[in-house]
């Protein structure tokens, strides 16, 4: 499919990236999913049979590495600020974190799914739809009601322009409905694209709006200069032809703020060609060797189980006959007692042979725990994040020791999630500010920091964490209140009333 698009916007605007650059994709894809044909279809070879197809037994740990990330990074206890309590409330919702500008409905948990998928595929998308929006004579967005936030994947991302590494122009492949209206009027501009020429008139005579709903939307979002984007969406019919828009989508308008942004893991890309284009690289994009190694010894496990039935091997004179002609084993005629096996010397030839197959679990076991550490490392979580066989208990201490590995990469990772948040909430301040300023308090300034507060719990024991900090306010290093702003949420104020309170009980107790 994405050639014909890559064709496409080549035609228009002069430039796509060449087809093999979602070649890795679809291998990652195919991982993620669980099976990579050419690994986990294996051909078996029976004498006098037909060759049979058989699928690979497998442990869908490529699935499994990404969930783990997304919930590192990205979980009910990951937070938005801007350090002014009303904003926050408008911007990102209540206490729970929800209906705010940028975070109403299911944002966190289709976050949370975009995130897995950005680790899966090296790259992911939020492209933004302003809601209820309203244009002037320019076509530069000058109202809106809300926003809507849709994650689009890898393969329906088409990167145009890059600067310092980073997509600043950016094709989306089956984007939402960008730029809604209640008419469908609009015009595409000769000045749209600063780069090569498009065929704007194109838009007056083929573009009438219409309610048959297009094959695919694409929406180009270009950077035209200081401050300024703009947003241009086609219809394409089967045959990836120009087709007439449904009624609602403005064909072209300027905003003033980027309505997409980009995350990927924050590793470089072994692939020069995704290394150009902004692209990011999957997280096992280094480990499919370690991934064939775990689903190699947890095949081997399950063949063993499969195969391991006792079997017993029997002599062609022990098998009867019925009247139909159907042979019968000696144990399946219960009342047959003695049975007449011919004049063969039953001490030099063994009428019945008993195998019992090696079951091996204790070998298996220990070919895919070491299989799992290794794909554990390669993947940056330590050597003993996934563990099966331990029987021993863990100490604080020792809990922490071994995810310092996983926390400095967490750390790393951290950055492109921290810069990727900040960017939906400056968009949600756009939408909320510029475009729908009622929803904001009066007075309210931009927030001149946006703070993500990401949670470190599953690198520290809180159980350690909480006597280390009691530790230190009998020490007098650390106040009270600041402890109860730590482990018990808190503000300073209420701390701090709370521990002038208990502090002038404790002193009326000992006074009396």
């Amino acid at each position: 499919m994405i050639d014909p698009i890559l064709e496409f916007l080549e035609e228009r605007y002069g430039y796509a990236p060449p087809p093999r650059l979602y070649t890795p994709i679809g291998e990652a894809r195919a991982w993620w999913g669980g099976t990579w044909d050419p690994f986990h279809m294996t051909t078996e070879h029976h004498a006098g049979l037909a060759p049979r197809r058989r699928e690979m037994y497998k442990m869908g740990m490529a699935k499994k590495i990404c969930e783990d990330w997304a919930t590192v990074l990205c979980n009910d206890k990951t937070r938005i600020t801007t350090g002014d309590a009303a904003l926050d409330r408008v911007l990102f919702g209540g206490d729970g974190g929800q209906d705010g500008v940028l975070t109403q409905g299911r944002f966190r948990g289709r976050l949370h799914a975009f995130t897995e998928q950005v680790f899966a595929l090296g790259t992911g998308a939020a492209v933004v739809t302003p809601a209820g929006a309203e244009y002037d004579d320019s076509d530069m967005l000058v109202r809106a009601e809300g926003m809507a936030v849709d994650f689009l994947p890898a393969d329906q991302i088409v990167p145009l322009q890059i600067e310092n590494g980073e997509i600043v122009s950016c094709a989306f492949l089956g984007a939402p409905l960008i730029g809604m209206t209640d008419s469908g009027e609009g015009d595409f501009p000769d000045d749209a694209w600063d780069g090569p020429d498009a065929d704007a008139d194109a838009w007056d005579e083929d573009f009438e709006p219409d309610d048959t709903p297009p094959a695919m939307l694409l929406s180009v979002h270009c950077r035209c200069g200081t401050g300024m984007w703009s947003v241009t969406n086609y219809a394409l019919d089967e045959s990836y032809r120009m087709t007439a828009l449904p009624y609602g989508i403005k064909p072209f308008f300027f905003t003033a703020c980027p309505l997409f942004a980009i995350l990927t893991p924050n590793s470089q890309p072994t692939d020069p060609l995704a290394a150009a284009h902004g692209m990011g690289e999957s997280i096992f994009a280094c480990a499919y060797d370690n991934l064939k190694g775990v689903d190699l010894a947890y095949n081997n496990f399950c063949r063993d189980l499969y195969l391991g039935g006792k079997k017993v091997f029997m002599n062609r004179e022990l098998i009867g006959e019925d009247r139909f002609g159907n042979r019968v084993a000696p144990d399946d005629v219960a009342q047959q007692l003695f049975m007449t096996v011919g004049d063969g010397d039953l001490a030099a030839d063994t009428m019945i042979v008993e195998h019992n197959p090696a079951l091996r679990a204790a070998e298996n076991c220990t070919a895919l725990q070491a299989q799992l550490d290794y794909l554990s490392f390669k993947v940056g979580f330590g050597t003993r994040h996934y563990r099966f066989a331990d029987d021993r208990v863990v100490t604080a201490t020792q809990y922490a020791g071994e995810r310092q590995e996983m926390f400095r990469n967490a750390s790393r990772h951290y950055l492109h999630m921290e810069q990727f948040l900040r960017t939906l909430a400056r968009i949600a301040w756009y939408i909320a500010h510029d475009l729908h300023a009622a929803a904001l308090p009066d007075g309210t300034a931009e927030p001149v920091r946006i703070t993500v507060d990401f949670d470190d719990s599953f690198f520290i024991d809180p159980a350690a964490e909480r006597a280390r900090d009691l530790s230190e306010v009998h020490a007098g290093i650390l106040a009270p209140w600041e402890y109860r702003v730590r482990h018990y949420g808190d503000t300073e104020a209420h701390a701090r009333t709370i521990t002038e309170m208990l502090h002038r009980t404790k002193e009326n107790k000992t006074e009396s």
